[in-house]
């Protein structure tokens, strides 16, 4: 190679040598912004965490609409969102939120989420019995409506940072420290003892018996109205069309090929089966009256399946279409209340009082709302959709005998505020298993609006459970009630008539919950007349419906259950 060759080579070497470096150097330098650039970013633009007494941070926008005329709207920030800071300000801050630019006061802004959950005090909207443990087991001490509760502790794990809600406070009362649960608190004492209830309707029929006031004590007062936000899981999806069918453990156990087969039949897509029955008998092998009862065997007398098999049942039934509903009698349990005389219903000398034929325990009693909300919790485990609490009520025709009985009122509550509040707990409990929670309602109280002694009062029900099922039996009706001289004579405006004035007082509380009312199968009615109630539910704007026939034996059904219709509504 000559030297002017050789030259023109060294020249390639050098000037490639030089343009590595270069693109060494560039690459370096780009690789130093997308690291730096962040982190200078974050320096000048910080991330806040919006703190806030409410849920929310309400947060006002004024806009120009096309046609250039002034308005505003509300953006609501949960509490607990992470913000970027744009321009900090003496009072207020400019941040971007969901890559919107909004005003906010200063106090609203933290440097990190612990500070965003640190709540000084709560006040409840309602009584409360404070837990000792998260898991629901419930001490003697009462928060009551309004009152200052002290907070020690939140912890970041109980805020859900979509909604803001803080699901768990931690508290301090006489020294010693409980659990509270977010959702019946607010973080001030205006905001708890807000009237909710401005459009509630009631009779003040009770008064004569309890005293001037005492109706508007029972059924606004001592209750929470505050509407509740929808119960919603994705991996149990609730429908307004379900169809169902009582069974018994028995019946379903022996005769499942029939059960199975109602699917494809007729309009049938569940099955209510009965875990825990009249007089406290469990129908499953249940662990838990171990821990309430002193002989548990009598609770279990009656069971005809193991956990286990309820289980696979539960399952099998599922697989095939069917949405499963296991119906728990809760109050009228003889077994419990014999077992635990100090949670009895008794007279003023302590003796033990048969009232209906059956010995109660107290629904003021919060030792039966554990035992009852603990079954509850092990069928939860099994995989049931709902549980569906029934006999949730005091027994009848105690008025008259209100001298004479001892109801073991120990905090003072009326009969619609403890059903109130034993739902509350239940579905406090039963939620985190993402199962629903249903109410057996009787029909009268909603007829007449009042609680008839035995504390259903719908609305305070209704706004807390996710299903209502009212029991609108047309043979339970008086002649003329309703306006209807023969309520069971006309099986379809009777239905209709009925669920229009369930509706208007559930539209009176703006409640979330599910309307699916129980209708007669049984005689004197025939597949007609069902169906007939069906489109009478229909008519009102309901959808889906329970069938009782006893124990829901496939000799009595066959007969009916051609009126076993879709409920879907038809224009």
């Amino acid at each position: 190679m000559n030297k002017k060759n050789q030259k023109r080579l060294q020249m390639l070497k050098e000037s490639y040598r030089h343009h590595k470096k270069g693109l060494f150097i560039t690459v370096l330098v780009i690789f130093a912004l997308v690291i730096c650039v962040p982190q200078v970013d974050a320096l000048i633009h910080p991330k806040r965490y919006i703190a806030c007494s409410g849920d929310t941070l309400e947060v006002t926008v004024s806009y120009y609409a096309k046609n250039d005329e002034a308005g505003q709207r509300v953006v609501s920030i949960p509490r607990g969102s992470e913000v970027e800071l744009r321009e900090l300000g003496e009072k207020t801050s400019t941040i971007v939120y969901k890559n919107e630019t909004l005003t906010v006061d200063n106090d609203h802004l933290v440097d990190n989420l612990e500070d965003a959950v640190q709540i000084k005090y709560v006040y409840p909207r309602r009584l409360l019995n404070l837990l000792i443990n998260k898991q629901g087991k419930l001490s003697d001490m009462v928060v009551r409506k309004g009152e200052k509760v002290k907070v020690v502790s939140v912890k970041t794990e109980d805020l859900d940072r979509k909604t803001g809600r803080i699901q768990w406070y931690q508290v301090k009362k006489n020294g010693k420290k409980y659990w509270i649960n977010g959702a019946h608190v607010e973080t001030t004492k205006s905001a708890a003892t807000a009237n909710y209830a401005q459009d509630i309707t009631y009779s003040t029929y009770w008064d004569d018996y309890y005293g001037k006031g005492y109706s508007k004590d029972a059924y606004v007062d001592q209750i929470d109205y505050k509407p509740q936000p929808a119960s919603r899981y994705a991996d149990n999806p609730i429908r307004t069309d379900i169809n169902s069918v009582h069974v018994s453990l028995s019946n379903l156990k022996n005769h499942k090929k029939y059960y199975l087969s109602l699917i494809k039949k007729t309009g049938i897509n569940s099955i209510t089966i009965e875990c825990k029955g009249d007089g406290g008998n469990l129908f499953y092998d249940s662990d838990v009256p171990k821990k309430y009862l002193s002989k548990p065997s009598e609770a279990l007398t009656g069971s005809v399946m193991s956990k286990q098999e309820l289980k696979d049942l539960i399952h099998e039934f599922q697989d095939a279409g069917y949405y499963m509903i296991a119906r728990c009698v809760t109050f009228k349990d003889s077994i419990f209340a014999k077992q635990n005389k100090k949670e009895a219903i008794v007279d003023k000398k302590g003796n033990f009082i048969e009232i209906n034929d059956e010995y109660w325990p107290s629904i003021y009693s919060r030792k039966a709302w554990m035992y009852n909300v603990d079954i509850c919790k092990e069928i939860a485990q099994m995989g049931i959709n709902e549980i569906q609490f029934d006999y949730c009520r005091f027994p009848d025709g105690t008025a008259s005998q209100k001298d004479d009985l001892n109801m073991r009122n120990t905090y003072n509550e009326s009969k619609a505020a403890a059903i109130q509040g034993f739902f509350t707990y239940a579905k406090d409990q039963i939620s985190p298993y993402h199962v629903y929670v249903a109410a057996d309602v009787f029909a009268w109280p909603i007829v007449v609006q009042d609680d008839q002694d035995i504390g259903q009062f719908f609305p305070a029900i209704a706004n807390v459970v996710d299903v209502v099922c009212p029991m609108p039996y047309t043979d339970l009706f008086s002649q003329g009630a309703m306006d209807i001289a023969d309520p069971t004579a006309v099986p379809k405006k009777t239905l209709y008539k009925f669920s229009t004035i369930a509706k208007r007082q559930m539209d009176e509380i703006g409640t979330q919950a599910i309307y699916r009312t129980w209708i007669q199968a049984y005689s004197p009615f025939d597949a007609s007349d069902v169906k007939a109630e069906i489109k009478g539910i229909n008519k009102a704007g309901f959808e889906g419906y329970l069938i009782w026939f006893g124990n829901g034996d496939p000799n009595d059904l066959k007969g009916v259950q051609k009126g076993f219709v879709d409920s879907k509504i038809k224009n």
